[in-house]
């Protein structure tokens, strides 16, 4: 009898956190899963998702993980749903994949197409963008034959490789982004590994000390470098022309990336195109919410520049960052997202120091 009446309590007991547990789930009170974001290692990247992270958690209730990750990385990750937000998919580096994992529907670019659209349209996250071979504009006054980048090899001397005197160097995007394997294949097309080596850093704050050490130095520096940045912003520096880009040259250099040594027949400029945000497919299904809201975040370089000026003056982190960006743009991020999500934003911001 008293093993009848315990199981009766035990029943019961179980029966009713059932009960609540369902009442939970149906008043929006279930366990909310990770959202991921990758984290690419630049700075316009960082801003982006220290905000949308910030809005993410706050203001939808959805955890949070940013996972650092190289292109190569991301391309695996993102269409198998193991990262859910790219907030800067860069489509011209990734032409290839970007055509087969939309298409395929594994990956949803939030401004709806591949190639620009409107400045400020749904889904784009930074406007029209810049790539390619900087030097400081003083070297092209002080060089008046030095307009393109099959002009360097007339200049070696001005940037010889201190490890190779024979030859000039030129700093090469960052070792696993897909534009240190496009940079490699025109070098190979453009004939310049006779005359000048590429240096391949390990990360973006390489190139900008590198850069910036240069400039301030006087000196002569040629390296990839890509804008709208802050970097870019803040010093002269010139784009070294290149052949004008074609759907033939891309093609061409696509298919040289697929394999070392990327050789390409074909060079040509990087294409100026806009940088959309993009999220895993499944995404959209379990937080339609959120995706809304990211497809509407837009900040602008200017201001992203601002920004990254006042996280370095004032040595704080980018979370840090967002926070101040959030207290000083409400009107701003306001309109990206529900009445809710802004109220609990507001009431989250009104708590941080």
């Amino acid at each position: 009898m008293l093993k009848s009446k315990g199981l009766a309590k035990l029943m019961l007991l179980v029966g009713g956190l059932l009960v609540l547990a369902l009442m939970a789930a149906a008043c929006g009170g279930a366990e909310k899963q990770v959202i991921k974001f990758h984290d690419g290692q630049w700075e316009t990247l960082w801003e982006h998702n220290a905000i949308a992270m910030y809005i993410t958690e706050n203001g939808y209730g959805y955890p949070v993980e940013e996972v650092t990750g190289t292109t190569g990385t991301m391309k695996v990750a993102l269409p198998q749903g193991d990262l859910d937000v790219n907030m800067e998919l860069w489509q011209a580096n990734v032409a290839d994949w970007y055509q087969e994992t939309v298409g395929a529907g594994t990956v949803v670019d939030l401004a709806g197409q591949f190639g620009n659209v409107e400045n400020g349209a749904t889904g784009q996250i930074l406007e029209t963008s810049m790539q390619g071979i900087y030097v400081p504009s003083y070297m092209v006054e002080q060089n008046p034959g030095l307009k393109s980048v099959m002009d360097l090899p007339k200049f070696k001397e001005l940037i010889k490789d201190p490890e190779d005197a024979s030859k000039g160097v030129v700093v090469n995007c960052i070792i696993g982004w897909n534009c240190q394997k496009i940079i490699r294949a025109k070098w190979h097309a453009y004939g310049l590994y006779d005359d000048i080596n590429l240096l391949e850093p390990g990360a973006a704050a390489a190139i900008d000390a590198n850069i910036a050490g240069a400039y301030q130095a006087g000196e002569p520096v040629a390296s990839y470098y890509w804008e709208p940045t802050k970097l870019i912003a803040d010093l002269d520096m010139t784009l070294l022309e290149e052949p004008p880009w074609t759907a033939e040259c891309q093609a061409a250099i696509d298919a040289a990336i697929e394999a070392e040594p990327y050789e390409s027949t074909m060079g040509c400029a990087f294409k100026a195109t806009d940088v959309h945000a993009g999220v895993y497919s499944g995404l959209v299904e379990r937080a339609p919410e959120v995706t809304d809201f990211l497809g509407k975040m837009f900040i602008g370089s200017l201001a992203l520049g601002d920004l990254a000026a006042w996280k370095n003056d004032n040595n704080k982190e980018w979370s840090e960052a967002a926070v101040y960006w959030l207290k000083n743009n409400e009107a701003t991020w306001m309109t990206w997202v529900t009445d809710d999500a802004a109220k609990k934003v507001k009431e989250s911001l009104a708590k941080e120091s």
